[in-house]
């Protein structure tokens, strides 16, 4: 248990080493647009992480009215970005220390956004929410651990309609397609810089019960 604690802390320490040098040859490349970030954030805006633009790296369903799981949520920016698309809950789970202590800070007199700190690399763990909070559509950002999705329960994966994952590799998202597919979900795929791409599943109920029938008949 030790190992696995030193292994995240260290797995977090670079991401973040990662991400920190992005965000100085940005500074560096775009110092107005840095200067207008911070302009926007003294109006209370919580702006993506990163910089990233959310319409590009979201934006591939409605977010309106629904239930939102947001595994991997930093500080609150992706929760942001839902609840001005109009959803009407997100469930935010963190794994970082520091960002769980801001998400918290972002969000303590919005009863629509509930904090949670947990770092997510067990299938059991995503069961648990979504059976606890029923999510409409799960959203995924968790730096490589969405391969655990693969030993969610088809019964719980189906317990959302939507599901929208960064996907860290073409393996894992070969595999993640098969598996989303042979639950009766349509997959559309997007491209999201060199190396990311980013999978819509939707499920279609009707196919999904056809398919539920064929197992059920040994076919």
């Amino acid at each position: 248990m030790v190992f696995d604690a030193k292994l995240k802390a260290m797995l977090l320490h670079k991401i973040t080493i990662l991400k920190l040098k992005r965000k100085l040859n940005t500074l560096f490349s775009n110092p107005i647009g840095v200067y207008n970030k911070y302009v926007r954030m003294l109006r209370g805006e919580i702006l993506p992480i990163y910089g990233e633009d959310y319409d590009i790296h979201w934006s591939f369903t409605s977010f309106k009215d629904k239930i939102i799981l947001d595994l991997g949520a930093d500080y609150g920016s992706t929760a942001y970005y839902f609840l001005r698309k109009g959803a009407t809950r997100v469930i935010a789970v963190e794994g970082d220390q520091q960002l769980v202590k801001k998400l918290s800070r972002n969000f303590r007199k919005d009863y629509r956004v509930t904090c949670i700190h947990g770092f997510i690399d067990k299938a059991e763990q995503i069961s648990s929410l979504i059976l606890c909070y029923h999510p409409d559509l799960v959203k995924v950002d968790i730096e490589g651990y969405e391969k655990v999705i693969l030993n969610v329960p088809k019964e719980v994966l189906k317990q959302a309609n939507e599901w929208l994952i960064e996907v860290h590799s073409d393996e894992l998202y070969h595999a993640l397609s098969s598996f989303f597919s042979k639950q009766g979900f349509q997959i559309r795929s997007f491209e999201y810089g060199s190396d990311l791409k980013i999978m819509h599943c939707t499920l279609n109920r009707k196919k999904a019960c056809e398919k539920t029938n064929l197992n059920n008949r040994g076919l």
